[in-house]
């Protein structure tokens, strides 16, 4: 079968057989979560958030050490007010797709923690430390929040369900930042987790920019009141439209 182009999108190509997986029920590719991530970077301050490609996050967690700087600088990590990354468990470094499992890393320079979000909760834990420590030496200064009677060990790793910064921040230009679990929507079925993925990161968007206008104070809450199961049920559609709507565009 001919696998034609049917969208480009920034560097993105989308072809048939990407439209074919959304049709599903299939497990998302890299590609597709590339192109709603390059559509989320679109409509957000792109000079505070950075979400990182799929293909670049595997590298970022899998390169050899003295590679891992030509691959972070051009990044910027450290100018970014929020990073986020895919996880994969694709241990294949040939490239092959023998990954069988998404979550979310996200990194907050105001509490300076690396949050996991995994909709099958401990799945993507290991692979998800490894990316931490693939990078938390490169994320820059931050302002990290701090009290009197409590503070995060560094790089200490707990469970938490509210990662807004409540305490007063001050600088901190060499504090390792933590690794937190965080409580996420669960998906039901053993292939959605892509779906959770971009859903997740949509919200944190969402959440970043509604932050400037005194709304919700962090992104737990706001992912707890708009990502649940439904999902399943409504977002392959919901980018079937999205594709054919930037097809029209063209």
């Amino acid at each position: 079968m001919n696998d034609k182009e049917v969208l480009i999108y920034e560097d993105i190509v989308l072809r048939v057989s990407d439209l074919d997986i959304l049709e599903g029920p299939y497990y998302l590719n890299d590609q597709i979560i590339a192109f709603y991530f390059g559509y989320l970077s679109s409509s957000c301050d792109s000079n505070d958030i950075l979400l990182v490609p799929p293909s670049v996050s595997f590298w970022l967690a899998n390169c050899k050490e003295e590679a891992l700087k030509d691959i972070i600088e051009p990044l910027k990590l450290s100018s970014k007010k929020l990073v986020l990354f895919t996880v994969n468990d694709n241990d294949d470094l040939s490239g092959g797709d023998s990954g069988t499992h998404w979550s979310l890393l996200v990194y907050d320079r105001s509490s300076n923690t690396f949050s996991h979000h995994d909709s099958m909760e401990g799945v993507n834990n290991s692979h998800a430390m490894k990316l931490y420590e693939a990078v938390k030496g490169f994320m820059g200064p931050t302002a990290k929040p701090y009290t009197a009677s409590s503070s995060t060990p560094k790089g200490r790793m707990k469970k938490k369900r509210d990662v807004g910064a409540t305490a007063k921040a001050v600088a901190v230009a060499d504090a390792e930042p933590a690794f937190i679990e965080c409580d996420t929507p669960q998906q039901t079925n053993g292939y959605d987790c892509g779906l959770y993925v971009i859903a997740i990161a949509k919200v944190i968007c969402q959440w970043h920019s509604s932050k400037k206008k005194g709304k919700e104070s962090n992104w737990i809450s706001a992912i707890e009141g708009q990502v649940n199961a439904s999902l399943e049920m409504t977002m392959r559609d919901e980018l079937l439209k999205l594709i054919e709507d930037l097809r029209k565009e063209d």
